[in-house]
């Protein structure tokens, strides 16, 4: 799940809502407000902000958290559109595990249909 690792480090629960955009903050975890827009940003070739953030979140937490934080929503956004292009589908037990997080956060709207049958 979105977060996961870094809400159990923190002892907070994550809210998908605010990952999703469905409500504002910081999802339950620290800075997680500024690592959304900057995921948003990055996922969206939103460069110049993306730049103009990068420079907030070296100062904010540290040159090597924001490189990180960059690689993985860009590695995330990129692995996502390869899986889709080249028709990578979910295997059934997969499919079947993350139903329910899928109709939460409406992520199914972002991809067609098959993509959720093995």
């Amino acid at each position: 799940m979105a977060l996961r690792e870094s809400v159990q480090a923190n002892n907070r629960e994550g809210d998908l809502d605010v990952v999703t955009g469905r409500r504002d903050g910081d999802a339950g975890v620290p800075h997680g407000a500024f690592l959304i827009d900057l995921a948003n940003a990055v996922a969206g070739w939103h460069w110049d902000e993306a730049g103009a953030l990068r420079q907030r979140g070296i100062e904010l937490i540290g040159p090597d958290a924001t490189r990180d934080a960059i690689l993985v929503a860009a590695g995330f956004n990129g692995i996502t559109r390869v899986a889709d292009a080249i028709g990578i589908r979910l295997d059934t037990r997969t499919a079947n595990a993350s139903a329910g997080l899928r109709a939460k956060i409406g992520i199914d709207a972002f991809a067609p249909a098959e993509k959720w049958t093995a």
